[in-house]
C-alpha cells in the first residue's frame, strides 16, 4: 500500500488558505490511485483553542474538501478537522473518506492536550476505532494520544495492522515524537506513520518530521522541516509474517490468537 503523507504548512485560522495550499500540494505529488493520503491535525486552521474560527459549520466544508480530493485522485483521505460547535465545544476529530465519498472512520481524540487548555474547549473521544482500506485494517489516532500507549493496545487486539497519527506537535518536543512513534511499532508489531505539521503559530514552532518506521522499529522515512508530500510503500504482508512468528501479542494475558492474527478483508479499494 501506497502512503502519502501530506506535511503541512498551516496558515494561522485561514481556512481558505488552508484549504488552497492542500489543493497545490497534492497536485504537485505522484500519488497512486489506492493509495491512503495524509494530512495533519485539524488541518485547516492550525492548533488553535478559538472554537469559533475552528470548527466547521454544519455544512462541514474540511470534510467536503476531503471527499472531493479522495474521488478526485481516487485514494482514501484521512485528515484532521474539528466538529461543529455544540453547546460551545467542538471535537478535534480525524477523518477517513473512500474515492466514492464513502466515510470509512471517524475518529475522536481520546487525550486533549491539558497542557494547552485543549479540553476546555473540545470534548474527548471514548473509543479506538478500526477500519479497512486495500484490505489493512488500519487504526488512527491524534497527536497527544501518542503519549499515552495503552490507548493503542485495544484497537490492535481488535485486529489492527498500521497505526497512524495525525498531529500539530511543536519542535521543541520533537524528539519525543519520532522515538514514540518507534516505540508503538516495536511494541504493537505494527507499521507506524506519523504526519505533522511545519511552520509557526503565533506561540510555537514546528519542525515537520513526520515519519513512518515498519513493524520491526526500522525508519522508512523521516521528513525535514518544509512543508511537502511524502510518499512510501508499506509491506503489510511482512508485517502478517512477523506477527505469525513472534508471539508477543499472543501472550498478552487473555487473548484470542484468531483475533490479532485474523487476516483482513477488503474493503472499499
Amino acid at each position: 500500500m501506497q502512503i502519502a503523507a501530506v506535511q503541512l504548512n498551516m496558515a494561522w485560522e485561514d481556512k481558505a488558505a488552508n484549504h488552497q495550499r492542500l489543493r497545490d500540494l497534492l497536485s504537485a505529488a505522484t500519488i497512486q490511485p489506492g493509495a491512503l493520503v495524509i494530512v495533519p491535525e485539524m488541518f485547516e486552521t492550525g492548533f488553535s483553542m478559538n472554537v469559533e474560527v475552528t470548527a466547521q459549520t454544519e455544512a462541514r466544508e474540511g470534510e467536503a474538501l476531503l471527499r472531493d480530493l479522495a474521488r478526485q485522485y481516487d485514494v482514501a483521505m484521512m485528515g484532521g478537522v474539528a466538529s461543529p460547535v455544540s453547546e460551545g465545544r467542538s471535537s478535534n476529530q480525524c477523518v477517513v473518506f473512500a474515492p466514492d465519498g464513502t466515510q470509512l472512520a471517524r475518529y475522536q481524540k481520546m487525550h486533549p492536550f491539558s497542557f494547552t487548555g485543549e479540553a476546555n474547549h473540545y470534548n474527548a473521544g471514548t473509543s479506538q476505532v478500526v477500519f479497512q482500506w486495500q484490505g489493512v485494517k488500519i487504526t488512527p489516532f491524534i497527536c497527544y494520544d501518542l503519549r499515552f500507549p495503552e490507548t493503542f493496545r485495544p484497537a490492535i487486539l481488535r485486529g489492527a495492522e498500521l497505526i497512524t497519527v495525525i498531529a500539530c506537535w511543536p519542535a521543541v518536543r520533537s524528539e519525543h515524537w519520532v522515538r514514540l512513534l518507534q516505540a508503538r511499532a516495536i511494541e504493537n508489531l505494527a507499521p507506524v506513520v506519523g504526519v505533522n505539521r511545519c511552520g509557526e503559530e503565533p506561540k510555537l514552532k514546528f519542525d515537520g518530521r513526520s515519519c513512518a518506521f515498519d513493524h520491526m522499529g526500522t525508519p522508512l522515512f523521516e521528513a525535514a522541516d518544509q512543508e511537502q508530500v511524502i510518499t512510501t510503500e508499506i509491506d503489510l504482508e511482512a508485517a502478517r509474517r512477523w506477527r505469525s512468528k513472534f508471539p508477543a501479542l499472543q501472550d498478552i494475558t487473555g487473548v484470542d490468537d484468531s483475533t490479532v492474527l485474523a487476516p483482513s478483508t477488503p474493503n472499499g479499494k
